[in-house]
């Protein structure tokens, strides 16, 4: 069951952030001087603005600043003194003489230096429409509390480092004007790897977050989260420092995760969910919520909140902010536009008038109807929520199959709203399909031409990571340019990995041999559902079949209906 709990809580608003929230070098409960004190902690400014905006009715506004200010009050990952000197560990980590010369010499928030944010972690500027007082990066805020025993400035990521990102909005690569694309998952984020060079900048503690977070990867495994909640707030409420202490310092100390990782095996990997989709899969017939499976319809900060909101002793700043998250947030989600297709002027309106055809004859009874409003732009209308079992679509079935024992009263403990087991995928509004590459949940396949073409797809691949670089699109195949690196073996790809300083990859064969043993072994121990320990492959959550619905069409037919996608 923990499968269908710890997928859908990393596809949660900052899945991963919370969890890592907890897991730096101090696992620091120790907040501002209320977190010792029985008196409860004064309300934060913005708290007091929520509450002025709700009373004004501006929930979608209230929602905002929720997303943007929560953070500023949890523990601190960071300090915030490591983004002074993560030059130098940039210059470190490169044998070249010029090349080390030149790192060192960036100045922090230069523009060079925010081109090494972007092309090594996927991480951009603050832009207006995200700023407040405490923003440090887009996705990164300075918090009030200080980091444990050394009283510095800390720093703490927010939602939208992995949930937003920043898009190119112009076809002309001297002057792509980007723009914050809110809702859009950033998947060129390398979080492992900003976490490692943060801790090491700022000397707190480095090292894996999660076994499966694998630097230099396109998505994480964030949802060992789902197995921490019920070990560490099993009322659903109170925080206890104690239980922290002692799960993460005393039982497990630095290699937590590993032993975490023994006790659940199958955990998938997963790309983050686009806020974009809130508005359409909470008005379907069937699926609701943020959720690929459909299986939650309720508030999503409980789990949000859960780890990272403990500066009451008794929760009571946990149970308020969930609150106000429930009552505000989801009109922010629902308030949210998908960004236009920059090349839109390309696109051929007749193709996309018959891709709009083929459209409604083979894909809208899952994707939704949609009508034509303008020359090249069409807007969904209704969408259905379908879900389609895993027999059917055939993608890797591992987010959805209910390997674990964790029965729903166990998840009501902390989620709270209506919770099921549908062991079905819902199929996804699409708009802004063309920013949200690579596709299917778990990042398989890299651009819509592969989608709807089986038969190319790569099983391995690397990109280089830039969402604001026009020239970085496949306009043809539509999706970020990839290169297919199928036949390169792990080894290969991690030599090449050390000589490319920016590539991101996609391998399924990261496991050593022992760690496929260790795999194989844990899989002859789960009960309940039928598995195969002789092939430990199948258990990864990184296939990349199933979605053959285009594999009929002709390939006039299928360059059509990609205009049309463009045009969404």
């Amino acid at each position: 069951m923990a499968v269908y709990l710890l997928c859908r809580i990393c596809a949660t608003v900052s899945h991963l952030l919370f969890t890592v929230a907890i897991c730096s070098s101090t696992f620091a409960l120790a907040q501002d001087e209320a977190s010792t004190s029985s008196d409860q902690p004064a309300k934060p400014e913005f708290e007091k603005k929520e509450e002025d905006l709700v009373a004004k009715n501006e929930l979608a506004e209230a929602g905002k600043l929720e997303i943007l200010s929560r953070f500023t009050l949890a523990t601190p990952l960071w300090n915030l003194d490591g983004f002074e000197t993560l030059n130098e560990i940039w210059a470190a980590g490169t044998s070249d003489p010029n090349e080390q010369s030149r790192l060192k010499g960036l100045k922090k928030f230069s523009p060079e230096w925010w081109r090494e944010m972007d092309m090594r972690y996927g991480v951009h500027p603050p832009v207006d429409e995200s700023r407040i007082e405490e923003t440090v990066t887009l996705g990164v805020v300075r918090t009030k509390a200080k980091v444990t025993m050394t009283n510095a400035m800390g720093a703490s990521p927010n939602c939208r480092l992995c949930h937003s990102t920043v898009l190119f909005t112009t076809t002309d690569p001297n002057d792509p004007k980007p723009k914050l694309a809110e809702g859009i998952p950033n998947v060129f984020l390398d979080f492992e790897r900003l976490h490692q060079n943060l801790s090491k900048s700022g000397h707190t503690s480095s090292g894996f977050l999660f076994a499966k977070n694998l630097p230099r990867f396109f998505i994480d495994s964030a949802d060992f989260y789902g197995v921490l909640v019920p070990q560490l707030r099993p009322d659903g409420v109170k925080p206890s420092s104690l239980r922290y202490y002692s799960f993460f310092l005393e039982k497990h100390g630095s290699s937590y995760t590993k032993s975490v990782e023994a006790k659940v095996p199958l955990i998938p990997f997963l790309k983050p969910q686009p806020w974009t989709n809130y508005y359409w899969k909470t008005h379907g017939s069937e699926g609701k919520g943020l959720y690929v499976d459909g299986g939650f319809t309720g508030n999503v900060a409980d789990v949000t909140y859960a780890m990272a909101i403990n500066r009451d002793h008794l929760g009571k700043d946990y149970l308020e902010a969930r609150e106000t998250f429930k009552k505000t947030v989801p009109y922010y989600f629902s308030s949210l536009k998908t960004p236009r297709y920059p090349f839109i002027e390309s696109v051929d309106e007749k193709s996309a008038e018959d891709g709009f055809k083929l459209f409604r004859e083979n894909c809208a009874n899952c994707h939704g109807d949609f009508e034509k409003t303008a020359d090249k732009q069409y807007n969904l209308v209704s969408f259905p929520g379908k879900l389609v079992d895993p027999s059917e679509l055939g993608t890797d079935p591992l987010r959805i199959n209910n390997i674990f024992d964790m029965n729903i009263e166990e998840k009501k403990k902390f989620l709270s709203g209506t919770v099921v087991s549908t062991q079905k995928y819902v199929a996804p509004p699409l708009h802004g399909i063309w920013a949200r590459g690579p596709y299917l949940h778990n990042a398989s396949v890299p651009t819509l031409y592969d989608l709807l073409h089986s038969a190319s797809r790569p099983k391995k691949y690397s990109m280089v990571p830039s969402s604001t670089d026009p020239n970085n699109f496949d306009q043809k195949r539509v999706g970020w340019k990839y290169v297919d690196q199928s036949e390169k073996s792990h080894d290969e790809i991690l030599q090449m990995i050390s000589q490319d300083t920016y590539i991101r990859v996609f391998d399924p064969d990261w496991r050593t041999a022992k760690q496929w043993k260790d795999l194989s072994n844990a899989l002859s121990e789960v009960k309940g559902v039928p598995v195969d320990p002789s092939k430990p492959e199948l258990y990864t959550g990184m296939l990349n079949t199933g979605h053959t619905f285009g594999d009929e069409l002709s390939e006039d037919q299928r360059q059509q209906l990609l205009d049309f996608l463009k045009c969404l």
